[in-house]
Formats: C-alpha cells, sequence, structure tokens
C-alpha cells in the first residue's frame, strides 16, 4: 500500500508539471521561467518531505495546496502581450498588434511633417506574442520613445512650432528655451517689460529624422533670416512734465485803451506722468497716458486789459449798426462814385463807433444831414450819416462800439437808412474789404 500512494504522488506530482509546463511553453523567457520552475519543485519536494508520513493519506491534498499557493500567483501576474524588437534587440512589450500599429504610424507621420520624408518602420520593427507582467506593457507614448530610442535613424527631439507649422527641430528642449529668450530679451529695456510673441509659439517632444536637428544657433539664425517670429514688449515709462499756465484778460476802465497792467504773474506747474508704450520687433507702434498726477499746479497768469478810450483805433473796424437791410454798395452810381454803403434801418436805430477815435465833425449838412466823422489817428476816418440825431460833440474820445446817434433820413436821402464811409489816409474805400455786411438787396 505505501508503494501504490508513492506511486500516486509522483503521478499527481507529474499532472502538476505537466501543466504548469503547458503554460509556461512560450517562446521568450521559456529558460528564465523553466529555472524558476525547478527552484519551486526542489522547494516543494523539500517541504513535501518535511510532511508526517503519518498518516499518507494526507499527503497528496498537501502537495495540491502548496502547489496552488506558490503557482495560481505567478500564473495570474501574467496576462497577453506583444514582444517587440528593433533589428533583432527587443526593446519592451506592447498590448496589442494595433497598439504597435498606431505608435508606427504615429512616428512614420511625424517624421514627414518635419522633414518631408516617407519612410516605413515594417522592416526594422518585428514583432511576436509572448506573456509579460502588466506593468512592462508600454502605452503609445512610451512605444514610440522606445521605438525612437532604439532607431539608428531616429530621435526624439523638441521640435519648435510657429502658428502650427514646424520650424525646425533641436536636441533637447533647453535649446529652443535659449532661443526664445535670447528673441524676447534683445527688445527688452527693463526687467518690468512684459514680452509676447505675436505668433503661436508650441514646443513639443516628437520623432524626427536625425539628420534634420540642427543647432540652436543655426535655428535663430533662420528665425532672424525669414522673420518668422514676431515681438511685442509692452513697457511702461514715468516722467515728469510742466503745465503751461492760462493767461486771463481783465478788462478795466481804470486803464486807457490799448494798454495792460500785469496784476499777477503766471508760472507753470508740474506733473507725473505714467505711460504705456508697445513696440514691434523695436519699434514703437502706440503710446498712451495711463495715469497724470499733478505733483505742483499752474499759476495763472492776470492781466487787466483797458477800456478807456485814448481816441486811437486799431484799424479792427465792427459793423455800426444792426438789425439792417444791404441796400447799396460802394460802386460807381448814377455816373458817380458812392462812397460808401447804405444800411437801411428804421429812424431812431442806434448808431456804434466803428473803433474808437476822436470825433472831428458833428454838425448838419445839406447832402449828409446830421452826420458824424471820427479821427480813428491811425490814418483811418469813418463817416455816419442821414441821423436823426447826433449824440456826440467835436472832440469827444470815443470808444469802439459806443453808441454816437440816432439813425434817421436827413440830408439827401430817399429813405430812412444810415449812410457808411471808410478814408485811409483822404481817399474813401470799400468798407466790404473790413466788414461784411452781407448781400445787397
Amino acid at each position: 500500500m505505501e508503494n501504490n500512494a508513492d506511486l500516486a504522488a509522483e503521478k499527481d506530482k507529474s499532472n502538476i508539471l505537466s501543466l504548469f509546463l503547458k503554460k509556461m511553453s512560450k517562446p521568450e523567457n521559456l529558460t528564465c521561467k523553466l529555472n524558476n520552475y525547478k527552484k519551486l519543485t526542489l522547494k516543494l519536494k523539500q517541504f513535501t518531505y518535511s510532511i508526517d508520513p503519518f498518516p499518507k493519506i494526507n499527503r497528496i491534498p498537501a502537495i495540491i495546496i502548496c502547489a496552488t499557493c506558490l503557482f495560481l500567483p505567478f500564473y495570474v501576474s501574467f496576462e497577453p502581450a506583444i514582444s517587440v524588437s528593433i533589428n533583432s534587440v527587443h526593446i519592451g512589450f506592447c498590448k496589442s498588434k494595433n497598439s504597435l500599429s498606431l505608435a508606427q504610424s504615429l512616428i512614420e507621420q511625424s517624421i514627414k511633417a518635419s522633414s518631408g520624408e516617407n519612410i516605413s518602420l515594417s522592416k526594422e520593427i518585428n514583432f511576436v506574442p509572448s506573456f509579460t507582467i502588466n506593468d512592462n506593457i508600454l502605452n503609445t507614448t512610451e512605444l514610440i520613445k522606445s521605438i525612437s530610442d532604439a532607431s539608428e535613424n531616429i530621435f526624439m527631439a523638441s521640435v519648435l512650432y510657429v502658428n502650427d507649422k514646424i520650424i525646425g527641430s533641436c536636441y533637447s528642449t533647453e535649446e529652443i528655451d535659449y532661443i526664445l529668450n535670447n528673441l524676447a530679451n534683445q527688445y527688452k529695456t527693463s526687467p518690468t517689460d512684459k514680452v509676447s510673441f505675436v505668433q503661436s509659439i508650441k514646443i513639443s517632444k516628437i520623432p524626427v529624422n536625425k539628420n534634420t536637428i540642427i543647432s540652436a544657433e543655426a535655428l535663430l539664425e533662420k528665425i532672424n533670416i525669414e522673420n518668422l517670429i514676431d515681438i511685442q514688449v509692452i513697457s511702461t515709462n514715468n516722467y515728469t512734465k510742466t503745465i503751461p499756465y492760462q493767461t486771463k484778460k481783465v478788462e478795466t476802465d481804470e486803464l486807457e485803451q490799448n494798454t495792460t497792467k500785469t496784476i499777477q504773474f503766471g508760472s507753470e506747474g508740474i506733473a507725473s506722468v505714467n505711460e504705456q508704450i508697445i513696440t514691434l520687433n523695436g519699434n514703437e507702434v502706440q503710446r498712451r497716458v495711463l495715469n497724470t498726477a499733478v505733483i505742483k499746479p499752474p499759476t495763472d497768469c492776470i492781466i487787466s486789459v483797458g477800456t478807456r478810450s485814448n481816441g486811437i483805433g486799431n484799424g479792427q473796424f465792427i459793423t455800426p449798426i444792426t438789425g439792417y437791410t444791404f441796400t447799396s454798395a460802394f460802386k460807381i452810381r448814377n455816373g458817380q462814385l458812392h462812397k460808401g454803403v447804405d444800411l437801411a434801418v428804421p429812424v431812431g436805430t442806434a448808431v456804434h463807433a466803428a473803433d474808437s477815435g476822436v470825433v472831428e465833425i458833428s454838425k448838419l449838412s445839406e447832402s449828409f444831414g446830421n452826420y458824424i466823422v471820427i479821427n480813428h489817428q491811425n490814418g483811418f476816418k469813418t463817416l455816419y450819416a442821414h441821423n436823426s440825431l447826433l449824440l456826440v460833440k467835436e472832440g469827444d474820445i470815443i470808444s469802439k462800439g459806443q453808441q454816437i446817434a440816432l439813425s434817421g433820413n436827413t440830408g439827401n436821402s430817399t429813405g430812412p437808412h444810415l449812410h457808411f464811409e471808410v478814408h485811409s489816409n483822404g481817399v474813401p474805400i470799400n468798407p466790404e474789404i473790413y466788414i461784411n455786411f452781407g448781400t445787397e438787396k
């Protein structure tokens, strides 16, 4: 009976070994797994021999329990995978053939985008079904990097994109960062300047053909020559500026006409200005004031201007009457020169001096009726005729705009109106040169 039990135990052990070898008989890592099995079998034997031989019937369940405890975790931790090799060099495991195809396609597309070169990795990449633990399976990004690292002509380079277009590639991201910093800093004038790129800038790690990788200096030169990147700098500037003072004039009859007196001298103020300056590639494109703070306000200059007439005009005439109709201009009329203008108004309309001066004539005549002549003492004289009433006398000093008469219809007149003349150095001239009377009716 003892011999039969031993034979049965050996048979069970053989069956367990057969099943385990069936699971483990895969093309890769077979030697390693067999070695592990031998070590486990040795431990199993040692454990089995240490079991109390009595009763014999308990040995088989003990062996089965031990084998299950030892082999089940080892078996469960493995799962189907694809073993990938580049030029017969194993680089790792991926989940499936589709995962490998996706990684391969992405690499080929990346190289075409960066260099325009069409390549196929099918001849370099080999794969076989296998088993491995879950932690060994590479995701798509890891698989792309492993393939690139194992390939002789492919490298995971740092690529610069400008507006989503590949400009060039370098070995490291630090090199491209150096380029961008160099571009940005060349237009900075202050540490507080805000620098930005007009175009969309992006750096990515992608597989490229090693032959297309260039140095940082070469990439920077390409960007400058082709003007691929525009740099905008926003800076602020603080400065002080003067605020000009205002000059105010105050009329007073305490001073004679055409005389002035400074009552208060003006002084400039001071303001602090903060402005924003925007440049594009070093050229100013915009400047605007952000805020202004007054440090010292300006002081106005105040000047008194005399209004008391001194009988001297300034040669700038005003219309001597209002509410008129322009009925006759300075022209040849009835074979004779009409030396002034006729302004029809109702009798009794106020007549004003066209400029300051001294009354030279104030009397009644056959032709002009009641008329006045003012000498402006600057070469000009003005005449006001056909008035109904004279309000000034000869020798009076008259101010510009002062009322001197009431209009009428005296003398040689065909209707109520003011006849107005301007003389320069004794010669009658057209008053319309100095005053706009409108259109003759």
